[in-house]
């Protein structure tokens, strides 16, 4: 089971992470935002729409609003490992915002995955629906 979810949240991950990038693209480059207000943004326009799609696709449970709070904790904590690993790396000039974006999205995937499994949609153990 742990598989199918790991496919599915792996699903969910892609389809978050082309909205960020897209949304971070777009405020960066032909908008002028400054990276790090416009990380913010896309995070949050993010963060919405993979509740969703990890509630009902990935685990297969209903949309709870106990679900929704646990959900907002996980995701502030992985945001908190995204966010310092995206600054550090923009900030000190490694990498630019797209693949410093990279580098911290697979960073905090690991923690969001473990975490929502097992805290917020912790009775997903059922097989996920088609």
């Amino acid at each position: 089971m742990i598989l199918i979810h790991l496919a599915r949240f792996l699903q969910v991950g892609a389809v978050g992470f082309a909205v960020d990038a897209t949304l971070l693209w777009a405020l960066v480059y032909p908008l002028e935002v400054p990276p790090i207000p416009a990380r913010g943004f896309s995070f949050l326009v993010t963060i919405a729409i993979t509740f969703v799609l990890n509630a009902r696709y990935t685990f297969a449970v209903p949309l709870k609003e106990s679900s929704k709070l646990r959900y907002g904790v996980v995701q502030t904590a992985g945001a908190g490992i995204n966010f310092v690993v995206y600054s550090l790396l923009v900030l000190g000039g490694c990498l630019g915002p797209l693949w410093s974006l990279v580098v911290a999205s697979a960073l905090a995937s690991a923690h969001n995955f473990l975490m929502m499994r097992r805290f917020v949609f912790g009775g997903a153990t059922d097989k996920p629906k088609s």
